[in-house]
């Protein structure tokens, strides 16, 4: 058993706490709630929760139901998010049900912070054995760089993260923390953490992959499936009790590790069609 605390480092030390639970389908309130309940139990001390993807819902395939639960980004949801943000003192990223002003819907992310500030990315590469791909939007821009507490950050999620190009670091914006909301079966686990520990190296960056518990007819999602891998590849994260993981990212670790391998100033330059 892990132990119970972190204490930050003073070199713009990051503690990052992932909170994988189980998701009510298609169930606003009763998520929130449980969102609620597990926020109470983070540490103190903590500068980013991450949730999971659609921790709002879970997936809904059906046209119907997303037309009645999805919210725009000035909803309850939202909402909900800036008040927990500022009560708590720390940041807090997943993904929700999203309408756009233009009437489709989105997997959006969210990266909410204390002082108000809220960053969306939408899901760019929707899964195609589900129906996502047919009653989701796809997102039209690149992942924003978030500057949080002196670090430069990217959210990504899920299914994205098969997709190296799409969070490849480049020397003129280098970032330090990928974050990637999930609903990953645990028939591809295996394939999760590999990528998670891919994207880590590939970029010399910190990868948080937070995924969901319990179950849903598209699959099963078992405790023990979040990781937090260092830019090595090296899981690093501490498991709570209660379930929550945690990890102490150094920012001053990352970059003397840069300093002495360069490799992401060797990047292949490319640009994306959007």
């Amino acid at each position: 058993m892990a132990t119970e605390s972190l204490s930050p480092s003073i070199n713009q030390g990051m503690k990052i706490c992932a909170i994988p639970f189980d998701i009510a389908y298609a169930d606003v309130e009763n998520n929130l709630i449980s969102a609620a309940h597990q926020l109470n139990q983070v540490e103190p001390d903590t500068d980013i929760v991450v949730l999971p993807e659609l921790f709002t819902t879970s997936f809904v395939p059906d046209a119907k139901t997303i037309a009645e639960i999805a919210e725009t980004n000035d909803g309850h949801t939202v909402d909900t998010l800036k008040r927990w943000a500022q009560y708590f003192g720390f940041a807090i990223a997943g993904s929700f049900l999203a309408k756009g002003d233009n009437g489709k819907y989105y997997n959006r992310a969210f990266f909410v912070e204390p002082m108000g500030d809220v960053t969306f990315t939408d899901k760019r590469h929707l899964f195609p054995i589900s129906s996502e791909s047919r009653t989701y939007t796809p997102g039209n821009a690149l992942p924003p760089t978030i500057r949080y507490r002196g670090w430069n950050i990217k959210l990504v999620v899920c299914y994205d993260l098969r997709f190296p190009v799409w969070t490849r670091n480049q020397p003129e914006n280098l970032y330090d923390l990928l974050i990637v909301p999930s609903n990953w079966p645990v028939a591809r686990v295996k394939q999760f953490k590999l990528l998670l520990s891919a994207r880590a190296v590939e970029n010399q960056i910190y990868t948080v992959g937070c995924n969901r518990t319990g179950s849903d007819k598209f699959g099963d999602y078992t405790t023990g499936m979040s990781v937090i891998f260092d830019n090595l590849g090296d899981d690093i994260k501490e498991t709570r009790r209660n379930g929550h993981i945690y990890a102490l990212l150094d920012l001053q670790n990352l970059k003397e590790g840069r300093e002495r391998f360069p490799a992401y100033l060797s990047t292949d330059r490319f640009t994306i069609d959007l």
